[in-house]
C-alpha cells in the first residue's frame, strides 16, 4: 500500500473572542455547580448563635424535639401513678412495745425469713431490707431488756466437745469385729 499523507484543514488560527455577557453567564454557570448541597458542616454550626441575646427561645438547637410530654400509660394508670408519688404520710411515733409486735407480726419479714431457712435466694433489695429490719428488731430487744443474754461458762473451749464426747453412748463392741467360732 501506498502511503496517503495527511492533509491540514484551514482551522481558527487564535482562541475565539468571548464578549462579556457570554462570559459572565459561564462564570455564572461554574459557580453554580460548585455549590451544590448544604454548606460544610452547616449540621454543627448551629445558627442560633448569630442571633442576639434578647430573644433566649430561638437560640434553642433546632434539631431538638418537642418538650412536650407524652403519655406512656393510659389515663387510668397515670392517676394511680400520681397517687403514689404522692408524699408519704408521716406515720405516729409508736412506742418500743407497738413497734417491736408489728415487727413480729410482719408478713413480709416471715415470709422472707422461711425462705432464708429453706435456703433461697433473695434479691438485693429483699436481702437489704431484712437485715435493716433484723438490726432494728435488735435495738428493740435491747432497748425493751427482752433479750436473752447468754451466760457463757469461764471453762476452756473444748469442754463442750468433751462433755459431748461423755455424753455419748458409745459401744466398742459394736466396732469390733469377732469372728464366728461354731
Amino acid at each position: 500500500m501506498t502511503r496517503i499523507k495527511k492533509a491540514r484543514t484551514p482551522g481558527r488560527i487564535g482562541a475565539r473572542k468571548e464578549n462579556r455577557e457570554t462570559a459572565e453567564q459561564s462564570r455564572e454557570r461554574k459557580r453554580k455547580a460548585k455549590r451544590k448541597g448544604l454548606a460544610p458542616g452547616s449540621r454543627h454550626n448551629v445558627e442560633g448563635g448569630k442571633q442576639s441575646g434578647h430573644n433566649q427561645k430561638s437560640a434553642q438547637d433546632p434539631r431538638l424535639g418537642s418538650r412536650k410530654p407524652v403519655a406512656l400509660v393510659q389515663e387510668d394508670n397515670q392517676q394511680q401513678v400520681a397517687v403514689a408519688r404522692a408524699r408519704p404520710v408521716a406515720r405516729p411515733k409508736l412506742s418500743p412495745e407497738q413497734e417491736l409486735e408489728q415487727l413480729e407480726n410482719d408478713e413480709r419479714l416471715n415470709t422472707l425469713l422461711d425462705r432464708v431457712e429453706e435456703g433461697d435466694k433473695l434479691s438485693k433489695e429483699d436481702k437489704s431490707w431484712l437485715d435493716r429490719t433484723l438490726a432494728r428488731h435488735q435495738q428493740l430487744l435491747e432497748q425493751l431488756g427482752l433479750l436473752d443474754e447468754e451466760e457463757e461458762d469461764d471453762g476452756e473451749p473444748g469442754d463442750d466437745l468433751w462433755d459431748r464426747f461423755m455424753d455419748a453412748e458409745l459401744d466398742p463392741a459394736q466396732y469390733r469385729k469377732e469372728e464366728d467360732k461354731s
